[in-house]
């Protein structure tokens, strides 16, 4: 990177507080992101390797596949050439000419049906043998990933796998800088993390196989190792792609975020407090609830 580059974003470090929330902020003026964001998850190979890792792990030759939300395929190139078959879900119709022609231009057209529409509403015509599916927000709070493999898992054979399985979701207490109008953000740049008050403590984890509750209604004792206020919990969902292949969050999925408490509270070094975490799955955080007694 050039140092002109390196200036010209040090000196936009504030004014980009915010760009990567908008960025990944669903609109339905298009059915899905901002094309930004498709270029920032295409981009990291953190996320890509995450899931090559586990493809690699699994046999997909000549196994049947399930992927909900492909957008610019960028997982999927890398299990498709492998499989006998392969149902593509994506939501966006903005995708379609392009979902379109690049399987087309691929030759993979003639083993893959593309599902345009709501994957929480699809009916597979068979039993797969893996879905896969990165429709995650952090804690699953603004996404649909609980729900739509809720639906799809009806679909896997007795000994299919979902990728990812498992998310496990944990906080630390601590104090951010919050401009008004906003209750979270996600971490761009670490000098934009908060000033940590506690230890990371897992809120709840999510087993992607079995899970129906909708709902986050957790408790949980925290121990401060700083005294302060505390304004927020630090977030962080850490997912099992595959057994010994993990993501644990980067800036184009499920970031490390900050999320405002109801309340701001002092704490006191060596004195425990409950933390409690009120969140509907594929909601928002701006109307669920975090607060500390």
């Amino acid at each position: 990177m050039s140092f002109e580059l390196l200036s010209k974003i040090v000196d936009q470090y504030e004014a980009l507080k915010y760009d990567l929330l908008k960025a990944q902020t669903f609109s339905q003026e298009h059915y899905g992101f901002p094309p930004i964001y498709y270029k920032i998850m295409e981009t990291d190979a953190v996320r890509v390797n995450a899931y090559k890792k586990a493809f690699a792990k699994y046999d997909f030759t000549n196994k049947v596949v399930c992927e909900a939300g492909v957008g610019t395929l960028a997982l999927t190139q890398h299990f498709l050439p492998q499989v006998r078959k392969a149902y593509l879900i994506e939501n966006n119709p903005d995708l379609k000419e392009f979902i379109n022609k690049k399987l087309k231009e691929s030759g993979w057209d003639s083993k893959v049906e593309v599902i345009f529409g709501d994957a929480m509403k699809v009916e597979l015509p068979e039993q797969v043998d893996y879905i896969v599916g990165e429709l995650m927000s952090i804690y699953c709070g603004n996404e649909y990933q609980v729900q739509i493999f809720q639906q799809l898992r009806k679909f896997l054979k007795p000994n299919g796998k979902l990728l990812p399985e498992r998310i496990v979701n944990v906080a630390q207490l601590a104090n951010a800088n919050f401009d008004d109008g906003h209750l979270h953000y996600p971490i761009n740049f670490t000098r934009h993390l908060p000033e940590m008050l506690s230890l990371q403590v897992e809120v709840n984890t999510i087993d992607l196989y079995t899970q129906a509750e909708l709902r986050l209604e957790s408790e949980i004792e925290v121990l401060p190792i700083m005294s302060g206020e505390a304004n927020c919990i630090y977030m962080r969902s850490f997912v099992q792609v595959a057994e010994g292949c993990n993501f644990t969050g980067t800036d184009s999925l499920m970031p490390p975020t900050v999320w405002k408490l109801e309340q701001p509270v002092q704490l006191v070094r060596d004195t425990s407090v409950k933390l409690h975490v009120s969140l509907g799955y594929g909601t928002s955080l701006d109307s669920s609830n975090c607060w500390v007694q």
